[in-house]
């Protein structure tokens, strides 16, 4: 949309603004940084008109001046720091090195970008756009930036929804991510759309493409439930470069009957929940053949059920959706499963086999998987008792001199406060494995190189080294903290 952005603003204290980068927009308003690069303006608009009348813009005013009663401590939402003066704005805080969640988009790109790219070899022959589209997943952060930032995505939601509180505009604009590929802290913004959820439903607040249906189709208000088809929209295209619910009914202009506005087109009504969607188990009338990156390539198998769950049975019972809560664990196991490809660069789970080689290589370039470091983690409950199937896998690729941060719910139960906290840091030589326990660490850590479970264990107070005789390494940690776990740690594969 276009908006007539001011080149300067001016808040409630009389301080002045520079407009400056248009950061993403909407029926409901635009956002765009200021000179300054940590701090950016949301003005608010109707349908796509910033909002000139001097009463509505007072109201809106002090409707930003009541955000700040909403219990928002220690939650990573950008909030008014001050209001703009005879503008339908405020200014708010965001870091300059991050940028939205629409830069993994691959059809949100410039032009000028897209063609810049320089097309890896691996995807010589490839159909031009679709080695764009790979190119662009590449050098946006591949599979496991993405599960990582839609994992601290799903975190902010989970404690906004457990303070009662409803987003109501979930979209790739308002989701912030750090630009280093390495990095994936979140931060959300456009604060003025919280509302504390009421049983009689809130407003119809909803961003084109990704509202729930119920409230698309104007039968409800902005609620908890509404909020969790607009995550699961943006996490489907943000891993599969697919939505889902464009299918081949939509591309290929199938004549299929629905009871809707004649004025409807087949994409209004798919936006609008009126299609199943393209993987539905029980439906397969708008599945899609072609097209994206799905399946063993994105989703893992408790990603898969919450997809279905949501946009299957939760299509049209907003009840049947899985909660926010049900997000976080699934999507940071993704994350924890994923290696790095040391040909492309691309990453994947580490357990795919490649189904021309049938063995453990890449799905893109078919480079074999890097040398990794495996932990699986079992909840301990004693001696005498068989160990269960694990309870977490955390797999990355190690390399000589490499040092890896292991987090904490490797070691204990998943929590969506703490799990990230560094509890363990390994690297390996040639000659040794290096264990440390990390500054922040807090679990009671024991070690143990023999394979025998009854004996052999060391209580690690600071670092502690493990002979490495074979290239194949298997070793064990005790880990004892709020719930016990017997954690398998093995480093395998790669050059012999």
């Amino acid at each position: 949309m276009k908006y007539d952005i001011k080149p300067k603003y001016t808040d409630q204290y009389l301080n002045e603004h520079l407009s400056g980068e248009k950061l993403g927009d909407g029926g409901q308003g635009v956002v765009f940084r200021t000179k300054d690069p940590d701090l950016a303006i949301k003005l608010s608009a109707n349908d796509g008109q910033l909002i000139e009348d001097k009463d509505q813009i007072e109201k809106l005013q002090s409707s930003f001046k009541r955000l700040r009663i909403f219990p928002l401590d220690g939650v990573k939402i950008a909030t008014p720091l001050v209001v703009l003066k005879d503008a339908p704005g405020y200014v708010m805080q965001v870091m300059s090195d991050m940028v939205p969640f629409s830069s993994f988009l691959f059809g949100e790109q410039k032009r000028e970008l897209i063609e810049s790219y320089k097309i890896p070899e691996w995807l010589d022959g490839c159909d031009q756009r679709y080695a764009q589209e790979i190119t662009h997943y590449l050098y946006s952060g591949g599979l496991r930036k993405r599960l990582n930032a839609l994992y601290k995505c799903s975190c902010i939601l989970s404690q906004i929804h457990g303070r009662g509180i409803v987003y109501g505009d979930i979209n790739p604009n308002n989701e912030f991510v750090l630009k280093d590929i390495d990095m994936s802290e979140v931060w959300l913004i456009d604060a003025d759309n919280l509302r504390f959820e009421t049983s009689n439903g809130g407003l119809r607040i909803y961003f084109p493409r990704f509202g729930a249906p119920e409230i698309a189709q104007g039968k409800a208000g902005a609620s908890t439930q509404g909020d969790c088809h607009a995550f699961a929209v943006l996490a489907y295209i943000i891993l599969t470069n697919l939505h889902p619910f464009i299918g081949d009914i939509v591309l290929n202009g199938d004549d299929w009957a629905v009871s809707v506005d004649e004025n409807e087109n087949l994409e209004s009504q798919a936006y609008l929940g009126r299609l199943p969607w393209i993987e539905d188990q029980k439906d397969d009338s708008n599945h899609r053949e072609n097209g994206g990156l799905r399946g063993a390539l994105t989703l893992t198998s408790q990603l898969d059920k919450l997809f279905q769950a949501t946009f299957g049975p939760g299509r049209t019972s907003p009840w049947l959706r899985p909660t926010i809560y049900h997000w976080p664990e699934a999507l940071a196991q993704a994350a924890d499963m994923t290696v790095k490809c040391p040909g492309c660069e691309m990453s994947y789970y580490f357990d795919f086999i490649h189904p021309e080689t049938e063995d453990h290589n890449c799905p893109y370039c078919k480079t074999q998987r890097p040398q990794v470091l495996i932990l699986e983690s079992y909840r301990w409950n004693g001696a005498d008792k068989p160990l269960q199937s694990s309870s977490w896998r955390y797999v990355r690729e190690i390399t000589q001199d490499s040092e890896l941060t292991i987090p904490r719910r490797v070691f204990d139960e998943f929590a969506i406060l703490d799990s990230d906290t560094a509890e363990v840091l390994i690297s390996s030589s040639k000659d040794d494995i290096l264990i440390k326990k990390s500054e922040h660490g807090k679990a009671d850590l024991s070690i143990g190189a023999d394979c025998q479970l009854q004996s052999g264990f060391q209580k690690l107070y600071s670092q502690m080294k493990i002979d490495r005789a074979t290239t194949d390494v298997q070793f064990w940690v005790f880990a004892d903290l709020n719930s016990p776990r017997l954690v398998k740690c093995m480093i395998s594969g790669g050059d012999k």
